[in-house]
């Protein structure tokens, strides 16, 4: 009889331990995401593991004792209480997996567009609208400021800058098109 568990990974080791479970017949699933991250200043899709550190396995434990798949390479232990393995639904499998397979479950990213009206809220210009240019790395953001009837381009971290209202700068830029 096969049952959902939930194991621990080692630190960043799920792909490895998938691989090393898969070897001994165990069914694995690892539910990933796609996010949008900032790498040398250009905004890219990666996939990243949706639950880090954790892995959910199917195995019959009848055949496959715990111990095997404890002392696996890139297993940490099972995730139990008062020393018994936890057992996952079938229907919360059932539901990642049908999440993962209808595109996957994408995460909104706060990271305004090119364009995006922002509300400057700290610093010399609080207070001032500004429209985002580009990042500057990955905790700062290039914005244009108009001042004295000139864009002037200024260097700001982005806690300090609010979208003001997406919908409306991309309603705009449609307009100026």
């Amino acid at each position: 009889m096969e049952s959902w568990f939930l194991l621990q990974t080692k630190p960043r080791q799920e792909i490895r331990a998938i691989e090393n479970l898969e070897r001994q017949g165990v069914v694995s699933f690892c539910p990933q995401i796609s996010v949008e991250k900032l790498s040398r200043g250009k905004r890219v899709q990666a996939q990243e593991v949706l639950f880090p550190g954790y892995l959910f396995i199917s195995f019959n434990y009848e055949t496959i004792t715990s111990t095997t798949i404890r002392s696996t390479r890139g297993v940490s232990h099972f995730v139990s209480t008062s020393g018994t393995p936890v057992q996952v639904p079938q229907q919360l499998i059932d539901g990642l997996k049908a999440r993962v397979a209808n595109g996957g479950v994408e995460t909104p990213t706060n990271m305004p567009k090119s364009g995006d009206k922002l509300e400057i809220l700290e610093g010399p210009f609080r207070g001032l609208d500004a429209i985002f240019s580009q990042p500057d790395g990955t905790s700062r953001a290039i914005v244009l400021i108009n001042l004295l009837n000139q864009q002037v381009k200024a260097t700001l971290p982005f806690a300090s800058l609010n979208v003001v209202d997406k919908a409306e700068s991309n309603q705009s830029k449609e307009r100026s098109s």
